[in-house]
């Protein structure tokens, strides 16, 4: 009953011409006002790092606002938080021009994923990832991905190269299912150094056809791009 009357508040949100984050006139088209495109740090619709396998993109840029109101949902189960992460990855994801390949694909060819909790945790992710995927009428699958292995937390690991061995040969896809989708978007909360998103790929690519299908089919989208070093630990949330 709880998530029900949830989810009909958040589409009430969406589908309202207020903020989202603050609740003031906005334009129709987008779905924060001006102050607060600007106070939460939306980015310019441009990858941050692009491989064969895949192009990750994050809807914002790190920065104070996005701390309190990701890590709050993240590590304090804020739901009231859930409409903005949304917002956030909905208008990014709807600035990119048309020479990403999606404006011209039907909704129904579009399939969102996103990062799976670990064992024992509660998936925060699929709380914003599923809103997004409603707006634009994606499909939405959170069963496909799934961890083979526990790792250890990717943040408290500062280098690099640890981070990608860390995370190696640790997501498992199942199998049969993404063949039938133009495009696939995996949805995480943060990125870092792109490593969960490359183990991602590499799970995808042993279901493609070849290493290019990957490429031409999968997107990665994290509401943030965190600097290595700057991630932030639960008992410093306001």
């Amino acid at each position: 009953m709880f998530i029900d009357t949830f989810i009909g508040k958040v589409k009430l949100a969406l589908a309202s011409s207020t903020c989202v984050s603050c609740q003031q006139k906005r334009p129709d088209h987008l779905q924060f006002c001006g102050r607060c495109h600007e106070k939460l740090g939306l980015r310019q619709p441009k990858a941050i790092l692009s491989s064969p396998s895949c192009a990750i993109h994050a809807a914002t840029n790190f920065n104070p606002n996005i701390k309190r109101i990701l890590y709050g949902h993240k590590f304090y189960n804020r739901v009231e938080h859930i409409p903005v992460l949304s917002g956030l990855l909905t208008q990014y994801w709807e600035s990119l021009p048309p020479s990403s390949g999606f404006k011209v694909v039907h909704p129904e060819n579009v399939l969102v994923i996103p990062i799976p909790p670990h064992h024992g945790e509660l998936s925060r992710i699929e709380l914003f990832a599923s809103q997004m995927a409603r707006h634009f009428g994606y499909d939405y699958r959170p069963d496909l991905l799934s961890w083979m292995r526990e790792i250890k937390p990717q943040h408290r690991i500062h280098d690099k190269q640890t981070r990608l061995q860390n995370i190696s040969q640790s997501l498992y896809l199942k199998s049969g299912v993404i063949s039938g989708y133009e495009k696939v978007i995996v949805v995480d909360d943060i990125t870092t150094t792109g490593a969960t998103f490359m183990e991602a790929a590499r799970a995808f690519r042993s279901e493609a056809a070849s290493p290019e299908e990957t490429g031409n089919k999968l997107v990665c989208l994290a509401v943030t791009r965190v600097p290595l070093g700057a991630q932030i630990r639960a008992a410093e949330i306001e």
